[in-house]
């Protein structure tokens, strides 16, 4: 579920979308590579002799394959807020807005693992440390944006009195706990250990379930007490994310 370069660059000279093409290209090859070898294995020049340009046209795109690892990050990261801006904008409550992230962000992370497994790459201090100060930059702008969004609902919810007993930490404190809810059930869910023999299945269903137990511990209303969860889930993944969840059943039929 790749978003990809977005409507705009139908609207480009036919030069510029043809150095975007080739920079898709680029990026293409180079996940698929990092999937089959191992990111280890990764090389300029085994890039450009997949793709059929010199490693010249390589640097000309990315100054290091940290930077093109780096890339890929942050067209994951974009993907996200795209995904997130469509959650946001449901019409319904702040709470069931919020909630609407957090399908977005188990549904998108179900459906390219590669994409968390570029994330976790950049993270180590390995890659990070050699990335250049404009991708660093750029990187850093794109998680501030995103983590913004969440911040602006919850500021919503406070403003309108969904959330009670608010202090200035409260906004800060409930974006983290769910970020690292969501983080932490993503990386479960890309490990080696067997949740569904120890009973953990499925996954997105039991991250919904916990993140409505947190947004109750904050009272945000409505609280789940008062609310068919089951059916706002339903609901809202028909509302916003149709395609998604068929392409989720999809894969698990086939895998099944």
């Amino acid at each position: 579920m790749i978003i990809g370069m977005s409507a705009q660059a139908d609207q480009l000279p036919r030069k510029q979308r043809e150095i975007l093409q080739r920079e898709q290209l680029i990026l293409d090859t180079a996940q698929a590579m990092i999937h089959e070898h191992g990111y280890a294995q990764l090389t300029m020049e085994r890039i450009a002799e997949a793709v059929e340009y010199s490693k010249g046209t390589i640097y000309n795109h990315f100054s290091s394959k940290e930077d093109l690892v780096c890339s890929l990050c942050c067209r994951c990261v974009n993907n996200l807020i795209a995904l997130f801006k469509r959650a946001s904008g449901f019409p319904g409550t702040t709470r069931e807005r919020f909630s609407a992230i957090g399908i977005a962000y188990c549904l998108y992370h179900h459906l390219n693992p590669l994409d968390t497994q570029n994330i976790l790459i950049v993270k180590t201090n390995a890659v990070r440390d050699k990335l250049s100060a404009e991708k660093v930059q750029e990187l850093n702008a794109l998680e501030h944006t995103i983590i913004q969004l969440c911040m602006d609902l919850v500021g919503d919810a406070i403003e309108a009195g969904d959330i009670p007993s608010v202090d200035t930490q409260t906004a800060d404190t409930i974006v983290f706990g769910f970020w690292s809810q969501l983080y932490g059930g993503m990386l479960l869910a890309q490990s080696d250990i067997p949740l569904d023999q120890l009973g953990f299945h499925p996954g997105i269903t039991m991250l919904w379930n916990n993140s409505q137990r947190l947004l109750d511990a904050y009272g945000w209303q409505p609280l789940s007490t008062i609310t068919d969860t089951d059916a706002l889930f339903t609901r809202l993944c028909s509302a916003l994310f149709s395609e998604e969840v068929c392409k989720l059943t999809q894969e698990e039929n086939h895998h099944g």
